[in-house]
């Protein structure tokens, strides 16, 4: 299956080269063009990318553009350049590894309502240990083939887009200036039109994170200015406690359905359970698991000392409930019952 991967450029040299190169070394099992986008980059990059484009003609095409228009601005650029049925943007900081994008297609292919994904990475928690080889460590990940977990948004690192995804929802919004929830915002996107995110287990790509942005000095600002315009369109993520003691069939179903439906939108579920149970798995469910006759005590020690706060708390024991209402001016979350 053919696909565009796309990558914007801004400098970066010694990156960049490690980027192509590791392309061009793992991904010969996947028939794919890369469409490269310089965003005014400074003589010696230039240099570079023209010497790519021409060692590996028809398989590159460069665009360059005089000033920097921004990650976002040159991503749009990539996918207006793009025909492939699948189109991977991918930022030039990255390395890739053996089968990422094969693994990665054939993860998008298992299901029709699977949208946008990403490949597991240090970006996604997935990290070899100090001193461990990035290509051994990707032998081990290369185990879960076939496997994928859902997440609450992919992240545009490295994402894989299905064409009729891009064509049904759009660009990414240029109102995010630079960068910075604007591939959330393209996930949620994605999410209201029925696809869901997922991260293929199996696909390792390993992310230098953040060397464009350390250099941009407006960074803060413009986070916070791209916060605010997100959580106006989308709201603020909810964090939400399921509290477990015991265990109703036709209840857990239907606070499962709930969690994935929430976990979609970009909340975090957290289970507190005292028994094992089936739970969704999910990038954004959390389970906490604590045994025996101090449960409660445990839970509520727990939600009380969580520096980030929930917004609701469902539970199913009334005098629980009844000692976590009276305790709201330390937690601040809304008491519920199912």
């Amino acid at each position: 299956m053919n696909c565009d991967i796309v990558i914007p450029v801004w400098n970066q040299f010694a990156l960049t080269k490690d980027c192509i190169e590791s392309i061009f070394k793992n991904t010969a099992d996947a028939g794919f063009k890369l469409i490269i986008i310089d965003n005014a980059s400074d003589e010696e990059t230039r240099r570079y990318l023209a010497g790519v484009k021409e060692q590996w003609s028809g398989k590159v095409i460069l665009v360059r553009n005089d000033t920097n228009l921004g990650f976002i601005k040159a991503v749009n650029q990539g996918l207006a350049a793009s025909s492939a049925p699948y189109i991977c943007l991918l930022n030039n900081d990255t390395l890739v590894t053996k089968n990422w994008l094969k693994e990665m297609i054939a993860i998008a292919e298992s299901a029709d309502d699977i949208g946008l994904v990403n490949p597991s990475s240090n970006n996604l928690g997935q990290s070899p240990a100090k001193g461990e080889p990035l290509e051994l460590y990707a032998e081990k990940m290369a185990k879960e083939s076939g496997s994928f977990i859902e997440l609450g948004a992919a992240i545009g690192f490295c994402m894989l887009i299905k064409r009729r995804v891009y064509e049904k929802i759009g660009v990414f919004d240029e109102i995010y200036g630079m960068g910075n929830f604007d591939d959330t915002d393209f996930s949620r996107r994605a999410v209201q039109a029925g696809y869901r995110c997922v991260r293929a287990c199996g696909a390792y790509v390993y992310h230098r994170q953040n060397t464009s942005f350390n250099k941009v000095k407006t960074f803060d600002e413009d986070f916070k200015r791209n916060r605010e315009i997100y959580e106006f369109r989308w709201g603020r993520p909810k964090r939400i406690a399921y509290v477990f003691d015991k265990v109703d069939t036709n209840v857990l179903r239907k606070m499962n359905g709930d969690a994935v439906s929430l976990a979609r939108n970009g909340n975090w579920i957290w289970y507190f359970i005292k028994d094992p149970i089936v739970v969704p798995k999910h990038s954004n469910i959390i389970v906490k698991y604590f045994q025996g006759e101090w449960f409660y005590p445990k839970v509520i020690f727990t939600i009380l000392k969580k520096k980030k706060k929930f917004n609701e708390i469902v539970l199913g024991e009334e005098s629980a409930g009844k000692l976590l209402a009276g305790l709201s001016f330390i937690h601040k979350a809304q008491i519920k019952y199912y």
